[in-house]
């Protein structure tokens, strides 16, 4: 007999927005049969996608507008990484100015 941790249990997407606690919106599905969605911060919007069960997602893109957050989930397919996100928490990569107007992406621990 497997013994299964309910956690692991895949939730609705009315679940999903409330573990969000009033925080989480604009749900897409796609079609590996993953969903994002978007997540506001305390000082950014962010999309978030992967296991979408009691434990909340797996990764984590942020942006500095919600408009800018909406429009790249429109546009994204799931695959990948969604375009134009400025940070990544969990993997401490982030896109930062290189004092000439360039964005370059760095890594900070």
């Amino acid at each position: 007999m497997t013994i299964r941790d309910p956690r692991d249990t895949p939730i609705s997407d009315v679940a999903l927005l409330t573990l969000g606690d009033g925080t989480y919106s604009q749900i897409k599905h796609f079609a590996n049969g993953e969903r994002g969605w978007l997540a506001r911060f305390a000082f950014t919007v962010a999309i978030c996608s992967g296991t979408t069960n009691w434990r909340g997602y797996d990764r984590r893109w942020c942006y500095h507008t919600m408009a800018d957050a909406r429009r790249a989930l429109d546009e994204w397919d799931g695959t990948g990484e969604p375009e134009g996100w400025h940070r990544e928490p969990d993997t401490g990569r982030r896109y930062e100015d290189d004092g000439q107007g360039n964005k370059v992406l760095v890594i900070r621990p």
